[in-house]
């Protein structure tokens, strides 16, 4: 007569400690690389937000010396001002414009915003009577394909 073959109680669960273990650590993995990317969607998001704030600090930067640069008319009483011409450039690169528009675009080129250049991404000042358009365009150095844009418009009024 055979007996069944049975395996000691003690050898029935050698190694599942070293699984559980392994177990532990694909989880422990998973979740640290969900972190990581996490990390490196806040630093973009930082990013983002960093060019959008420049750019709505260059957009009134240009706005104020406009209307500090106001022009004025002579023809009606009292004497009202008007928005200078000179400032309207389509698009507004470091050699064309007035001069404050080409030491504003070579302030932008310095690095306020990245992949600004005379041939690529140039800023857009649109004047009609007293409404200023400000267009400003930029491209995320993080590989992003599209370029990002800000535009502001305005209405100067003169008391």
């Amino acid at each position: 007569m055979t007996t069944p073959f049975t395996l000691p109680a003690k050898d029935s669960q050698q190694g599942s400690v070293l699984l559980e273990a392994l177990i532990a650590f694909l989880i422990f993995a998973m979740g640290l690389l969900g972190v990581i990317g996490l990390q490196a969607t806040a630093i973009n998001n930082t990013l983002d937000a960093r060019y959008r704030s420049d750019a709505a600090f260059l957009a009134n930067q240009i706005i104020a010396q406009i209307w500090a640069d106001s022009l004025p008319d002579t023809t009606t009483v009292p004497t009202s001002y008007v928005v200078r011409p000179t400032y309207d450039c389509n698009p507004c690169t470091s050699t064309n414009g007035n001069l404050s528009t080409q030491a504003w675009v070579t302030q932008i080129q310095s690095g306020f915003l990245p992949g600004v250049t005379d041939v690529a991404n140039q800023p857009i000042i649109a004047i009609v009577g007293n409404q200023v358009t400000i267009t400003l365009k930029w491209q995320a150095p993080q590989g992003q394909q599209q370029a990002h844009n800000y535009v502001t418009k305005t209405e100067i009024q003169f008391n």
